[in-house]
């Protein structure tokens, strides 16, 4: 029987999560995060780190634990059961699914400016259906394509930003209002904060083809993850700095950069800096690409563990000479190239995206504390510390996220999660699915779309935003008690993960 091969070094984990985390995110981020916290924008993404941060050090200890490519699928499964395992894949490989379209929708958006003939819809199919060619080639072959472009997309964000700051350093831009006071948290949704830093999770779905998953999966995403914050603060000044004032008589929420196709190339020809407009069209193609392909992988091998722990149909288990779940794949170029026929921009998929992702790693807190009481003999290269207080603390920070996705966002996000576990409880007629260990799931996202729907402003109860929090906390910390209280009494065999007691 075919397997997935083994081949990725630290170094290709790394760029991995680099890759994930620097793709699209940089080339439209500064922009939307400033238009809605301003100069705090720069707190705002210290805040997504700390919460990306903490998130990573979770699902670190289940990293080494569950050392398989398409781990997001198991994890639930394994605590939980297979009702629990089937949300939480589902979830991962939804909001994994849409990232390659949306990643070719930020480099056509950016083309369009140089290339006005382009048709924009078909230009995004070809690309999908190329980097589904790359992905079918194998792991090493994609391990090759990301470690290069990764390198120039490490440089190129930083090299603009010095261009940036050394061309026009308008320092006084710093003291400029004009943004609504809670954009500082909307920015971590809205303005795509999250939907850039999550990217850490890629090393863990790779980790079946890792040479030292143990060892190399927590270090990659701390490393990766670290690097990718780093070049995101720089950018958000480099920004925050070289807007013309002019620009800001209406405040930060008034700035408008629209022309050009990308805020970014709008700003440089503003400035002119035509050289740079140059770069940056350049760049919108390598970037977005290399993400495009890390994540179309990774997506795919969510499918593959969906299905080879029989939670979807036996031929998406399916892998090819070359090693790769090709027909997993083949569902992902599909379903991607379907998403690019809705016409969205970039600005509207990341709140859908953003939202689903975060509800598939919110599983994570509450599995690694399950498996703590499940599984206690079994060895942890690494452990989290003070996981009695980090753990709840985790689900609560997650729970706020999903919150300020909106209720545009939770509104499609929502039903496309739940329609197909109850279509999944149907099919199986409810029978062996360990659904009693997944009620909470139900609950909780229900609970957090009907406190969207009620809470905010402009909804039926516009509550301060400190009262929200409170609110949003207790109902998280019940939740993880309930979900916690919930867990098997051992963990499942049918995550077909096997552990080691050395």
């Amino acid at each position: 029987m075919v397997q997935l091969q083994r081949r990725l070094s630290l170094f290709s984990l790394v760029m991995a999560v680099v890759t994930s985390t620097i793709g699209s995110g940089w080339l439209f981020a500064p922009y939307l995060t400033a238009q809605l916290a301003g100069p705090a924008s720069l707190f705002s993404w210290l805040a997504g780190g700390a919460m990306a941060f903490l998130i990573a050090l979770v699902f670190a200890e289940l990293g080494v634990l569950v050392s398989s490519s398409g781990a997001l699928a198991q994890i639930p499964l394994l605590t939980h059961g297979r009702t629990s395992g089937f949300i939480g894949g589902w979830t991962a490989w939804l909001g994994y699914v849409a990232l390659p379209a949306i990643e070719v929708l930020a480099t056509v958006q950016y083309l369009g400016s140089s290339l006005p003939w382009l048709n924009r819809t078909d230009a995004a199919c070809l690309l999908l259906l190329l980097f589904g060619w790359i992905n079918l080639a194998g792991i090493a072959t994609l391990s090759r394509w990301i470690d290069g472009l990764t390198i120039w997309k490490l440089f190129v964000p930083l090299g603009v930003s010095i261009a940036l700051i050394y061309c026009a350093a308008n320092w006084s831009n710093l003291h400029v209002a004009g943004y609504e006071s809670n954009g500082i948290f909307d920015a971590l949704s809205a303005g795509g904060i999250l939907f850039s830093l999550l990217g850490f999770r890629t090393a863990m779905d790779l980790a079946g083809e890792a040479k030292n998953p143990q060892r190399d999966v927590p270090l990659a995403m701390g490393v990766g993850l670290a690097i990718s914050l780093f070049v995101y603060l720089v950018l958000q000044l480099a920004f925050l700095l070289a807007v013309p004032p002019a620009m800001l008589d209406k405040g930060w929420s008034g700035l408008q950069l629209t022309a050009h196709g990308g805020p970014l190339v709008a700003l440089a020809m503003g400035l002119g800096l035509s050289w740079l407009s140059g770069l940056l069209i350049t760049d919108a193609l390598i970037s977005p690409s290399a993400t495009s392909m890390a994540y179309m992988g990774t997506a795919a091998r969510v499918n593959w563990m969906l299905a080879r722990c029989k939670l979807l149909p036996a031929p998406f288990a399916h892998i090819n000479k070359a090693g790769v779940p090709s027909v997993a794949l083949a569902a992902t170029v599909l379903i991607g190239l379907i998403l690019l026929q809705g016409g969205s921009t970039w600005g509207k998929a990341v709140g859908f995206v953003t939202s689903a992702l975060v509800i598939s790693l919110a599983v994570g807190p509450v599995s690694l504390m399950a498996l703590r009481q499940q599984a206690p003999e079994v060895f942890r290269p690494y452990r989290l510390p003070a996981a009695r207080f980090l753990c709840p603390l985790a689900f609560v920070f997650a729970t706020w996220a999903i919150f300020w996705c909106g209720w545009a966002s939770l509104q499609l996000a929502l039903p496309s999660i739940l329609i197909p576990s109850f279509i999944y409880l149907l099919v199986k007629r409810c029978k062996n699915v360990e659904l009693k260990s997944s009620l909470w799931w139900f609950i909780y996202l229900l609970g957090i779309g009907l406190a969207s729907y009620l809470i905010g402003p402009n909804r039926f109860f516009p509550l301060h935003l400190g009262l929200q929090l409170v609110l949003l906390t207790v109902f998280a910390l019940t939740i993880f008690m309930w979900a916690l209280r919930s867990k098997l009494l051992k963990h499942s065999p049918h995550a077909m993960v096997k552990f080691s007691a050395d």
